[in-house]
């Protein structure tokens, strides 16, 4: 691609991005008329219309042009990796990206994706996204939205002053995702904030406004059901409706959720925990109304819909005295309705827009970290507003006040910086039985007052640091390294670049862990995290230790197939020579129209994957690229996508339960089959797995139900089908092991009461078959159904019965009632028959 037409698609694009249309719950959203009632259409990904339900993204195969030192192109791809994991990890929420490779920005497709480009930015624009195509508005389950087509992320294309192993490369291509999925920003400290008032790091990168805010775009099957709302209207004190208000629900001890209200003043703040919270309203302050703000709400001919001018700000029932403010309990499941506000108007506030650091170390750290087992002399932070100035002179701005919301800590100083006075210097108390966490700063000034919601942070301990990085050999000959510093626990993290490690053993100041793989001579930075969200840059800022790998070799690779029909799968076999094959191991074809549907590794030069191209994708060579950890290797023409063939048998990989609907089927069961060009009389029509033919019970032109033999071994299995004399591509499938059954129930809050269950009971159930004996069982990948609303399991543990586990959770708030709820218990797709039990309200 030429310069020139990377700079048109770029400023396209650019373009675009500054002109998207609207933002309302921190989405990007529109109004289907200019009167009322309200509801917002967002801007989402069709889930239900890509491959796999999951957003591709594509990185542009021109890297940045300059970078710094030990950084370079396989680091950067590293941090996108771990980006686009944080949003597809996210509790509550359906959403998943997939890596698709690297991309020439001209190769057309047909399949909606997010595009990571890098180029040169406006001054002081660090990074920026968002869509920039978009279908008609479409009906959805849960109302209608505005399907984006195509989003952008733009970089940097210098990256000297920028690495991509600090935390300001790693959080703006975390919040520019964020974009590009439909958020825009918020006013509550989130990972979606500005970079002014952002109040995350690397090891803990979202608070639950950005939780809320993903959710609500792509809800899981119980977040609602999970979480509760509140809700009500900003008015004027003439009467009229406030627009583009941002009103915050904020836990004393915990993080803000924030909302803005439509333009008649009514707003919904959604995805809360059960708690307690205080409610605020606020302006949105100046910045975010500017060319790189928010983007303003429109109705149906395109029209924007402006904010009202500068109001107060206000804690509900309607007061700046957080003594005289109500808080609020929500509960999981229902909305408090009726928080409204009534609001004076006033001179917009230069209040706003306060940046926190503290000093663990010698560096300068945000957001604002400070540990009450330290030096009272670290007992301070300081901070700056965007807006005014904080201090005069050498002395604190007269008539400004700061204080915590919330018990804990108190203020108890307030003064200039002396190295810097400009800055204000803020000292703090702490009660040493106040608990860790976020703590909210409350400045006030000319009547009015600006909420910074976790300005900050309380810990316990100092951040773990990295002195020593040195590359040793097992007794068995594998690469480790050994790691020295402070701080290193058992439950500390180590990355490097963007790839983490795994431990072997940590103690005594020392871990061993084992590098990812990486070329050959690649140097990568070495970054502690702690549990608390400290990282060892808190100490050492950018000069982290280095591993350097030996030299070695590039890889090389051959596929099985190298040439797919539109709308055919197929399993293709990968060889590679000086390849490092491992679970972490992803394949792409630098196009969305090219879906890798699952990796099967068996052994570090081989592999199988399931590959789909969309029907009516375009004919096109496409490029291969693999990853595995650190190591990136892009091979050119590695697929040629072909016309569609009509006499194709085409089939699916994913089985399901023709009796039940799941994608799950195991020995002696039934397996439905969907594809295309399956009709046929059944005696032309034969099914094999693993070259071994099946019994067929029905055959439709798009469907085969057949039978998997009893003595089928469980795990993949190659399916391949003929009808007459045309031959399918062969498919890999996943048999399971039979469904997990109930055996027996036990309430352990009831006692020997006899009382029916209800919300808090701690159960135990016994269920057999869950897994394979002495399998490890992580209790986050169990489910339990309960009247349909989901429920995590706290633990799951081998039962005295050989083949069972007990599996202990807890029964949620606003569970169904009733003498008989069903109850079942899945791993993965693998769902039990029900178990009933009473339960009272």
């Amino acid at each position: 691609m030429t310069r020139a037409s990377l700079r048109f698609l770029l400023s396209t694009a650019l373009a675009l991005l500054c002109a998207a249309t609207a933002e309302g719950y921190y989405h990007f959203v529109r109004y289907a008329s200019r009167s009322g009632p309200f509801v917002a259409i967002p801007e989402k990904f069709d889930l239900n219309a890509l491959p796999g339900r999951a957003v591709t993204y594509l990185i542009s195969e021109r890297g940045p042009d300059q970078l710094g030192p030990n950084d370079s192109f396989a680091s950067v791809i590293s941090q996108i990796r771990l980006a686009a994991s944080v949003w597809s990890q996210v509790p509550g929420s359906e959403l998943r990206l997939v890596f698709g490779g690297l991309f020439t920005p001209e190769t057309p497709r047909t399949t909606p994706a997010i595009e990571i480009l890098f180029d040169e930015l406006p001054p002081g624009v660090l990074a920026m996204g968002g869509p920039v195509a978009r279908a008609e508005i479409t009906p959805g389950a849960t109302g209608a939205f505005v399907p984006i087509l195509r989003s952008v992320v733009v970089l940097r294309r210098d990256l000297t002053d920028r690495p991509s192993y600090s935390d300001g490369f790693f959080l703006t291509t975390l919040h520019e995702l964020g974009h590009a999925l439909g958020l825009q920003h918020t006013a509550a400290s989130s990972l979606m904030a500005t970079d002014v008032t952002r109040a995350v790091t690397r090891g803990q990168p979202l608070t639950q406004d950005d939780i809320a805010g993903i959710c609500l775009l792509y809800p899981g099957s119980d977040f609602r059901a999970r979480t509760g709302g509140i809700a009500g209207q900003v008015w004027l004190s003439s009467g009229e409706g406030v627009s583009l208000a941002s009103v915050v629900a904020i836990n004393p001890s915990g993080h803000a959720v924030s909302a803005l209200t439509h333009p008649d003043g009514t707003y919904r703040i959604e995805g809360l925990p059960p708690g307690l919270y205080y409610v605020y309203v606020h302006p949105l302050p100046p910045p975010e109304l500017g060319p790189y703000g928010i983007v303003l709400p429109v109705d149906a001919s395109g029209a924007p819909f402006q904010p009202t001018d500068g109001f107060e700000s206000l804690f509900y029932p309607g007061t700046r005295n957080t003594a005289l403010a109500a808080t609020l309990a929500v509960s999981a499941g229902t909305v408090t309705e009726g928080v409204n506000f009534r609001v004076a108007r006033r001179t917009p506030s230069s209040l706003y827009g306060v940046t926190t650091y503290s000093f663990p170390g010698s560096v300068a750290v945000k957001p604002a970290f400070i540990n009450v087992n330290g030096p009272t002399s670290r007992w301070f932070l300081v901070a700056v507003s965007q807006g005014m100035a904080l201090t005069t002179g050498s002395a604190p701005l007269p008539g400004l006040g700061v204080s915590l919301l919330g018990g804990g800590a108190a203020v108890n100083e307030l003064r200039a910086y002396a190295p810097d006075p400009r800055y204000l210097q803020i000292g703090f108390t702490f009660n040493p039985l106040a608990g860790t966490g976020p703590r909210h700063l409350l400045f006030s000034y000319n009547n009015d007052l600006y909420l910074l919601p976790a300005g900050l942070n309380v810990v316990n301990r100092t951040p773990p640091s990295v002195a020593t990085v040195t590359p040793q050999v097992d007794a068995s000959g594998n690469r480790i390294a050994l790691l020295t510093g402070s701080g290193l626990t058992p439950d500390t993290r180590i990355f490097f670049d963007g790839v983490e490690a795994r431990v072997r053993s940590a103690e005594d100041g020392r871990m061993v862990v084992v590098p990812p793989p990486a070329p050959g001579g690649h140097r990568a930075t070495v970054l502690a995290i702690g549990p608390d969200g400290q990282t060892s840059a808190f100490l050492q800022g950018r000069s982290l230790p280095v591993y350097e790998y030996e030299p070695s070799d590039p890889p090389f690779v051959s596929l099985s197939l190298n040439s797919l029909p539109a709308g055919a799968e197929a399993m293709i076999e990968v060889t590679g020579f000086n390849t490092n094959f491992d679970a972490s191991t992803q394949l792409g074809f630098g196009t969305s129209d090219v879906v890798v549907r699952r990796i099967w590794v068996t052994s570090p030069t081989r592999l199988l994957a399931n590959v789909s191209v969309v029907q009516g994708a375009p004919g096109v060579f496409t490029s291969l690229t693999l990853t595995t950890g650190l190591r990136s290797f892009t091979q050119p023409f590695g697929l040629a996508i072909e016309p569609a063939n009509p006499r194709l048998p085409v089939i699916s990989s994913q089985l399901t339960d023709p009796t039940t609907g799941r994608a799950s089927v195991y020995p002696g069961g039934l397996a439905a089959l969907s594809g295309a060009n399956l009709g046929g009389a059944p005696g032309a029509v034969r099914v094999t797995l693993d070259d071994q033919p099946v019994p067929v019970q029905s055959v439709g032109p798009n469907r085969i139900v057949f039978q998997i033999p009893g003595a089928q071994p469980v795990g993949p299995a190659i399916l391949r089908v003929q009808v007459g004399e045309e031959r399918s591509y062969p498919v890999i499938v996943t048999i399971d092991p039979p469904p997990p059954a109930i055996v027996s129930l036990l309430n352990s809050s009831a006692g020997n009461s006899g009382r029916a269950a209800r919300p808090g009971d701690l159960i135990t159930l016994t269920v057999r078959g869950l897994a394979e004996p002495g399998t490890a069982v992580a209790p986050a990948s169990v489910k339990i159904s309960v009247g349909g609303m989901e429920h995590q399991a706290l633990a799951v543990f081998p039962a005295t019965e050989p083949g069972s586990y007990m599996v202990v959770f807890m029964l949620a708030p606003g569970v169904p009632s009733g003498p008989w709820v069903a109850i079942t218990v899945s791993l993965e797709q693998r769902v039990s028959m029900p178990y009933y039990m009473p339960i009272q309200p």
